[in-house]
Formats: structure tokens, C-alpha cells, sequence
């Protein structure tokens, strides 16, 4: 029985003890309220500060007046300095920090910080999905589909670079051919305006595309990047150059505009996502060509995911006899980072 009693407290220890290891930190709020858990970053003028009784709460940096922690954390100051150690609270709109570095604490305003716990100099994010469709006996069929797309972002700069190939046949006939890649870099000249770079090109068999070529500058503006949601809109010329197979070949400068989008409508379990690109000739308006995809993906296990998407291509002024749009419905499996 007194064995039973030991466990029993050592167990009770060990639950008020990991209990008050993830409250270690505290903010107070200009409501008067303070809430304990556990400071993990900030994104869009937000702390992001995770507790037991509402998992991660974002908080209006504006909001907080006072600020302490029990493990040293990183902070970004608007200058682009960055101090770290264990903060503790001080007068309202102060707080302090304990560094190894620094003998004396040093004291700062809540105003001269601009972030906590900021990210590596550079992330990475990125997917990869593929399906596949096999069919023997009385029907002989093929279909592969893949895209993958990978993203590398500094505070100012960011590298995008994807592509997406379809194939199919049908009784050793083949039936489908398509592939497209794209690259693009952006510059950020503010938190939301950026410039930018891009060139793509699209191979397709069956609507006469040796290979539709396209560059061009333009700018952009970052409406929201966050971890649940994305959302920017790109404008700017572009140089189109179409090597047909049988046609002839033209070439024309053109108007680009762009919208990528996606948001998570449950948790981190369903994500709608929309990426739109269009391009039309500044000489003839009826040439007019618009790629995109739209769908869904479902969290399997962590990173890994199943995607239902709507692949839409409508080319306004095709090669002879090519019909102007072309739909694809897919279902793949992948993985996301």
C-alpha cells in the first residue's frame, strides 16, 4: 500500500510538474488579464503563445504590456539587431533581458520589437503528389499525373520553382502528353509588396505545343502568409513565344496576372487551395490563355496527404482543330512540408 502511495505521488509530481513546464511564460494584456503557457513565435503583428486550455493563441503584439519567460527566447528588433535570453517584466510597455552575454539586463519597449522567435534565415516548403490509374483485361489503360512544387524564403527574398506532367494511354494508344515548369523569384521591397521575375513552359502533344514559352517582370502583393492561410495577386508584362508542331509559330508581349491562394477550413485537416495564371496578347485581346488548379487536401498522417483537384486550361485562340479547354479530375496521394 505504501509502495502504491509513492507511485501514486511521484506520478501526481510528475503531472504538476509538466503542467507548470508548459505555462512556464506569461503575458499581461492591457485588459488587465495575464495568461500562462508557453511563447512560441510571432506572425502578422501576432504572438503566437501556446496553453493547455486553448492551444495556440495569437495575441495583438499592440495588446500585450508586459512579457516574461522561463527559457530564453530570440528577439528581433525593428532595427534588424536581435537579442536573446530570458526575459522578465518591468514597467508596463518595458520588458528586460537576462543574457549570457550581457552582464548588466538589459531593458527595452514592447514598441522596438518586431518579432520573437523569428525563423531561420531561410525556410523551405514545398509538396510532391502523384496518381496513378491502372487498367488490364477487357479495357488496357494508363494514366500518370504528378506536380510538385518547392519554395525557399529569406526575410526579402523568395525562390519558387514547380512543374506538373500528365500522361496516358489507352489500348498502347497514347492519348494524353503534357508537362509544365514554371520558376520565380521575388523580391520584397515591403511586408506585402514584392517584385518579381518568372519564366514557365508548357509541352502538349495534343494541342499542337512543341512548347509555349513565357517571361516576365512584374509586382506582387502578399495579402496574407500565414500557416493557415495564403493569399497574393500578381500583375506585370510577359513575353509569350508559342513553337507549334504543326501551326505557325507567333510570339507576342502579353499581360500576366496571377492569384495563389489556400486556407485550412479545418484545423490542419482540410486545405482548399486555388493557383490561377493568365496570360493575354497586348496586340490581340481574344488571344487569351488561363491555367489552373483547384481542390482540396486531406491530412493523412502529419505531412503526408490526399489531394481532389480540378485541373483547368482554356487556350481562347488555339491551333486548328484543338478544342479551347481542357479538364482534368485527379485524386493523388503526397506529401507536404
Amino acid at each position: 500500500m505504501k509502495s502504491f502511495r509513492m507511485i501514486l505521488s511521484i506520478a501526481v509530481l510528475g503531472v504538476l510538474i509538466t503542467n507548470n513546464s508548459l505555462q512556464a511564460d506569461e503575458v499581461w494584456l492591457k485588459n488587465g488579464s495575464r495568461i500562462k503557457g508557453v511563447v512560441v513565435t510571432t506572425e502578422e503583428g501576432k504572438l503566437i503563445f501556446k496553453t493547455t486550455f486553448a492551444g495556440d493563441m495569437a495575441i495583438t503584439w499592440a495588446e500585450i504590456t508586459n512579457l516574461s519567460t522561463d527559457a530564453p527566447i530570440k528577439v528581433l528588433f525593428i532595427d534588424g539587431t536581435t537579442a536573446q535570453g530570458v526575459v522578465f517584466s518591468g514597467e508596463a510597455g518595458k520588458i528586460s533581458m537576462k543574457s549570457e552575454q550581457i552582464e548588466t539586463p538589459m531593458t527595452f519597449n514592447l514598441a522596438q520589437v518586431k518579432g520573437v522567435n523569428p525563423p531561420p534565415a531561410v525556410t523551405f516548403k514545398g509538396r510532391v503528389n502523384i496518381g496513378v490509374n491502372i487498367t488490364q483485361g477487357n479495357t488496357d489503360s494508363k494514366t500518370y499525373y504528378g506536380d510538385a512544387k518547392i519554395i525557399a524564403k529569406s526575410e526579402v527574398n523568395r525562390f519558387t520553382l514547380g512543374g506538373r506532367y500528365n500522361y496516358a494511354e489507352d489500348d498502347d494508344h497514347k492519348t494524353e502528353d503534357n508537362q509544365t515548369g514554371y520558376i520565380q523569384y521575388d523580391h520584397f521591397l515591403t511586408d506585402k509588396w514584392y517584385f518579381l521575375a518568372n519564366a514557365a513552359g508548357t509541352k502538349d502533344d495534343f494541342k499542337d505545343l512543341n512548347l509555349r514559352s513565357s517571361a516576365g517582370l512584374g509586382m506582387g502583393y502578399q495579402f496574407i502568409e500565414t500557416k493557415k492561410t495564403n493569399l497574393s495577386l500578381e500583375l506585370g508584362p510577359s513575353y509569350v513565344n508559342n513553337d507549334y508542331i504543326v501551326a505557325d509559330d507567333d510570339s507576342y508581349a502579353a499581360g500576366r496576372w496571377a492569384v495563389n491562394f489556400d486556407h485550412f477550413l479545418y484545423k490542419n485537416f482540410i486545405q482548399f487551395f486555388h493557383d490561377h495564371v493568365g496570360l493575354i496578347s497586348l496586340s490581340d485581346t481574344s488571344d487569351l490563355f488561363v491555367q489552373s488548379q483547384t481542390g482540396f487536401r486531406f491530412t493523412v498522417y502529419q505531412g503526408l496527404n490526399a489531394t481532389a483537384q480540378l485541373n483547368f486550361d482554356w487556350d481562347n485562340a488555339p491551333s486548328p482543330g484543338i478544342d479551347n479547354t481542357d479538364e482534368a479530375y485527379l485524386f493523388t496521394l503526397g506529401y507536404q512540408f
